[in-house]
């Protein structure tokens, strides 16, 4: 493909009209459209925006084949993110499945508490070596790809996003559900003792697990296709390192403070109360965590927002 063919390619994968792209440029449609038809050519400068905006190198720009590039995936990124988002969402699922079949097993069949600590242990074990697999090779696929080119054409992108909402309804609904007959069962459950209460709760775990999982491989595949994003997640320049570490820094202090809090919470709500078998300092110091959580991607946004600013 020419200059002018691989410009309008780009062009039209952003969405971008020639005169978008000649205020982002700072000249006239009328040079994008010379451009374009291979009538003129743009100086250096020009050639390293566009390189910069569309994501690509200058030799794939100038006289490569961007349409071929992106279409084919020739990094492995599409196969490597579904791997990973199925690892991670079968990692998290594995737990609450590991959870309900020891509660299940418990309440049918009276299976004794020592194995069905066996069971859930186990299935925790499996799923915290599915995620520290799945984290150790993307973290080696970021290191290797921190820069990607656009690689979806707009129609997939529309396909799954089409998609998408019913991925996350559908899931959402079977947990309401879910908590819906979990209330209604709780008389019926209590009345029938240990086992039955387990056998519900285990009922309730495996709605739980199938959604949650769900949710997450959903949400990971709708975050693939935004290469955007991930550029400027792993973005290698010095400047971007040095937000990412600062953004660590200051999460990693958040979650540290967090964490003295619920045990300062939970052992002082146990001196409190003079009574060191339970606390309601533990029951409800959890919340510290999701709060951290919060605070954790308003410092990113804002940190990520003002760069953009500059």
């Amino acid at each position: 493909m020419s200059f002018g063919e691989n410009l309008q390619f780009y062009r039209a994968r952003e969405g971008m009209t020639q005169e978008e792209l000649a205020e982002r440029l700072a000249v006239s449609r009328q040079s994008v459209s010379k451009w374009e038809s291979n009538t003129s050519f743009p100086e250096m400068e020009k050639l390293m925006i566009l390189c910069s905006l569309f994501h690509t190198d200058l030799d794939t720009l100038v006289r490569g084949d961007a349409q071929a590039l992106c279409q084919e995936d020739t990094l492995g990124y599409d196969r490597h993110m579904n791997a990973f988002s199925n690892a991670v969402a079968g990692g998290v699922g594995l737990i609450l499945l590991g959870i309900a079949a020891a509660l299940g097993l418990y309440g049918l069949a009276g299976m004794p508490d020592t194995w069905c600590g066996a069971v859930i242990l186990t299935a925790i074990a499996v799923a915290v070596a599915i995620l520290v697999v799945a984290g150790m090779n993307h973290d080696r696929y970021v290191q290797q790809h921190p820069i990607l080119p656009p690689i979806y054409t707009p129609a997939q992108r529309e396909t799954y996003a089409r998609r998408f909402p019913y991925l996350i309804a559908l899931p959402i609904a079977a947990i309401l559900i879910g908590v819906v007959w979990l209330i209604l069962l709780a008389s019926w459950a209590e009345a029938g003792g240990d086992r039955r209460e387990a056998a519900l709760v285990s009922g309730f775990l495996l709605d739980l697990a199938l959604s949650v999982s769900v949710l997450v491989w959903a949400g990971m595949r709708m975050e693939k296709y935004e290469i955007e994003n991930w550029n400027r997640e792993h973005d290698p320049s010095p400047e971007a390192k040095a937000r990412r570490k600062k953004i660590d820094r200051i999460c990693g202090t958040i979650m540290l403070v967090a964490t003295a809090l619920f045990l300062a919470v939970g052992f002082g709500g146990m001196a409190l109360a003079n009574d060191y078998g339970s606390s309601i300092g533990w029951r409800w110091g959890w919340i510290v965590y999701p709060i951290a959580g919060v605070l954790c991607a308003l410092v990113s946004h804002l940190l990520d927002d003002g760069d953009e600013a500059e």
